[in-house]
């Protein structure tokens, strides 16, 4: 028997795109670069300014910074999906190399991002200051406006903070979700009956990369094999492991075995498999299959 060992796992973007992360990071990312700046010695001086109280202090946190700045985590989120799906990079290797590699590769992304979202966030910030806190005072150019030297290098920080973060999270909750799918039994060892030249006989699912119908035949690709089965699609979906996911009218593959997807023509994408096989599928779909891209082939006997 042969084994396979394919330390790798496929990403999904979509989690950290919920409500609850972009809160989560934005929090962190804010207290940490606020408590690095305005705790360091030289800056300490702030507490004993006239202007200082309690309710400015929690004002300007999760007014002046963290409300505003959930903007930002936000785009840094949908900038990273949209990154990783033009240049492909669902494919993560669990090494310290693939991480460190993985993450390099996301810098270009951090060093642009900040004039993606901050003709926003510095226009948002300059209406409050200016009519909510009523500093009529200040220059939008020369303090707010985003094509600033000075303003970019303080982004900087918060923004690579915030996209390490984000890919961090995104990272543990993938593992997460395939080590908690492995132990409610996520790859189930099912038997299929199928037709071959010599006669009938049982196949292990584990082993089965797609399922299709072929004229008025099912057939059955199994390792380097093919079986004809007797049961029509729609009864197979049914009876199939959740891994299996039907992509078309025609054609149930198995979620272990796919590889890659690609955009083909007029709104339809190309999904390939593992062993060269390539079928289509329509947009609305990819993104229920999109969902369910989420498994570890560490240790997958295929044999």
């Amino acid at each position: 028997m042969n084994q396979i060992q394919e330390k790798n796992i496929t990403l999904l973007y979509t989690f950290i795109q919920k409500g609850k992360v972009i809160v989560l990071v934005t929090c962190i990312t804010m207290f940490f670069v606020l408590s690095v700046f305005y705790l360091h010695p030289s800056n300490i001086n702030w507490v004993s300014q006239d202007n200082f109280s309690i309710t400015n202090l929690l004002q300007f946190i999760f007014i002046d910074q963290i409300l505003i700045e959930l903007i930002t985590t936000y785009c840094i989120a949908l900038a990273i999906g949209n990154y990783a799906d033009f240049f492909k990079m669902n494919q993560l290797k669990i090494s310290l190399s693939g991480l460190v590699l993985y993450g390099i590769k996301f810098l270009p992304l951090f060093l642009i991002a900040y004039f993606l979202f901050s003709p926003i966030t510095t226009s948002i910030r300059y209406l409050y200051h200016c009519y909510i806190l009523d500093r009529k005072t200040i220059d939008y150019f020369d303090s707010y406006f985003f094509l600033n030297g000075k303003l970019y290098l303080t982004y900087l920080v918060p923004i690579v903070s915030s996209g390490i973060l984000l890919l961090s999270i995104n990272i543990i909750s993938t593992i997460r979700k395939i080590k908690l799918g492995n132990a409610k039994g996520g790859i189930k060892d099912l038997s299929l009956k199928v037709r071959t030249k010599q006669g009938e006989r049982l196949i292990s699912t584990k082993n089965i990369s797609y399922i299709k119908k072929n004229g008025r035949k099912y057939i059955v690709k199994s390792r380097n094999e093919i079986y004809e089965i007797n049961k029509n699609l729609s009864t197979l979906e049914k009876e199939l492991d959740k891994n299996f996911i039907k992509v078309n009218r025609s054609t149930i593959i198995n979620l272990v075995f796919f590889r890659e997807y690609s955009f083909w023509e007029n709104e339809k994408y190309i999904l390939r498999m593992k062993d060269g096989e390539e079928f289509s599928v329509t947009r609305e779909r990819l993104k229920s299959i999109k969902a369910r891209i989420v498994f570890y082939n560490d240790n997958f006997d295929i044999g």
